[in-house]
């Protein structure tokens, strides 16, 4: 075998080498490898579980009148719905009712007919996603228009 040759089969041989261990390391670190924005926004292709959304809606209703907010659930899970607040405060309860919204109608699909303002939700249900309604509806007893604030939970 000439010199030639001999030169051409040891580069091809450290070529090989060199190639065998960069494939081997890049097996071994692609794994370790994160996106260092995760850690700051998360991974935008997969919803953290667990996190939930709490929107606030504020309105006046007054005597045999109802009023009606619109929101969306993103994913499916449970909805809690809160009259939080009823100003001035009334000893006649109010009708709070949740369901599907679609083209401007609310279809209530679970309700009550003695909600008073507290802390906890006086509904709850689980939804798919999709657009929602929260109705607001107050008796003819009521004795003034009150203003209202109602607080509903979703994922």
């Amino acid at each position: 075998m000439s010199a030639d040759a001999r030169a051409d089969k040891a580069g091809m041989t450290v070529r090989r080498l060199l190639l065998s261990l960069l494939a081997s390391a890049s097996v071994i670190i692609t794994p370790a490898c994160t996106n260092p924005l995760n850690s700051l926004f998360g991974n935008p292709t997969t919803p953290s579980a667990g996190t939930s959304t709490t929107d606030t809606f504020n309105g006046s209703v007054g005597p045999s009148g109802s009023l009606v907010f619109t929101f969306s659930v993103a994913t499916a899970g449970n909805v809690a719905v809160t009259l939080t607040s009823v100003s001035p405060a009334t000893t006649s309860p109010l009708g709070l009712g949740v369901g599907p919204s679609t083209s401007g109608s609310c279809a209530i699909t679970n309700s009550t007919s003695g909600a008073t303002a507290s802390a906890g939700p006086q509904l709850s249900a689980t939804e798919n996603p999709g657009t929602y309604c929260v109705q607001v509806t107050a008796p003819a007893s009521l004795t003034t228009t009150s203003t209202v604030t109602v607080t509903v939970t979703h994922p």
